[in-house]
């Protein structure tokens, strides 16, 4: 699915998390998405539609990442969808915080997570201009 020649060619930084790390952290973080925006959901709060409306663009946002970076190999737009995606979970988790303060920290450690995720990002197109 991606090409591994690719991401084997660029310039990592050395806290480069190893591939296990990643496959453990999503699954988690999916989890703890999926139990908040049911809570979201189950509200009768008149912010539902806007929050749901977030969560499916930060959704989208979050499934294009992969294929732009490894697939595409463009480094700096995928930044750039990563700085969206940050800033649309940010206001994600106000809206959810708004409707229901458990579902609102469930999405935490995903913002969390997504700032290291960025950072990291941002280090990739540092060290790889060419790219």
């Amino acid at each position: 699915m991606y090409d591994n020649n690719f991401y084997e060619n660029l310039t990592k930084p050395e806290f480069t998390p190893p591939s296990k790390v990643f496959s453990i952290v999503w699954p988690i973080l999916y989890i703890l998405m999926a139990v908040s925006f049911f809570i979201v959901l189950g509200s009768e709060n008149p912010l539902k539609p806007w929050a749901v409306t977030i969560f499916i663009v930060q959704l989208i946002m979050n499934f294009l990442w992969s294929p732009v970076f490894f697939v595409l190999g463009k480094i700096k737009l995928a930044l750039f969808i990563s700085i969206l995606l940050m800033v649309s979970v940010l206001l994600m988790i106000i809206l959810f915080f708004c409707i229901s303060k458990v579902a609102g920290i469930l999405q935490i450690p995903y913002l969390l997570w997504l700032i290291f995720a960025t950072f990291l990002n941002s280090t990739f197109v540092w060290l790889n201009p060419e790219v």
